[in-house]
């Protein structure tokens, strides 16, 4: 059997979530899971950091809702500098990624993982950061809940800069294509593991068998 190494378009066959996991995980960075009455909050500093157009916080609120776990903020002195938005996709989800209709403004219900669904792929919508400390965290808790939670799954990233481009090149991340006609999607090749070594990424080991 082929793996998403060898096949960068073939997804892997899924993953329960593992809630206390997942958010250890990011806790470790500072990341917390995003309530409603935070939303605009997380949605101001994503328009803010993140180019090009961000989704309204309705949109993100109901896919965060579904999902339960897609939305993470960093606050310090009561004041949000970093975000992370990773979003855990069915096989239809994933099947719409690729032909270029997934997005969190038009995200559907069978598109996303609720909290008892099993995930097929992973897509880091975006991470963000006001100073270059809290986007190393944002990476950082990107790569925590990859290595720690997700690692059987492949994790799918679009790159509206030269700057994200550079980076999915840094973390193994191969180009799919323009599936939406704009953006670049990439797919990843396997877990970073030099790069999170050098960013001291803390997470429960895994097998090297499980990127077989």
């Amino acid at each position: 059997m082929r793996s998403t190494i060898d096949d960068p378009n073939r997804s892997r066959s899924g993953v329960q979530f593992q809630d206390a996991q997942l958010h250890a995980a990011v806790g470790e960075y500072g990341f917390t899971q995003v309530h409603e009455n935070q939303i605009d909050e997380f949605h101001q500093l994503a328009d803010e950091l993140i180019e090009g157009e961000v989704a309204g916080p309705e949109a993100l609120w109901r896919v965060q809702s579904w999902t339960g776990r897609a939305l993470q903020l960093r606050r310090k002195n009561d004041k949000a500098n970093a975000l992370l938005a990773s979003i855990p996709l069915t096989q239809a989800g994933v099947d719409a990624l690729l032909a270029g209709e997934f997005g969190f403004a038009n995200a559907r219900r069978e598109w996303v993982c609720g909290p008892t669904e099993t995930a097929h792929a992973l897509l880091s919508w975006g991470m963000a950061g006001r100073s270059p400390m809290d986007q190393a965290a944002s990476l950082r808790g990107l790569l925590a809940v990859w290595y720690g939670v997700y690692c059987d799954i492949r994790v799918y990233a679009r790159a509206r800069s030269v700057e994200g481009e550079k980076l999915m090149s840094r973390l193994g991340f191969v180009p799919l294509g323009r599936p939406d006609g704009v953006t670049m999607l990439f797919g990843s090749t396997g877990f970073p593991h030099r790069i999170a070594e050098k960013l001291s990424v803390r997470s429960k080991p895994i097998s090297q068998e499980q990127f077989a």
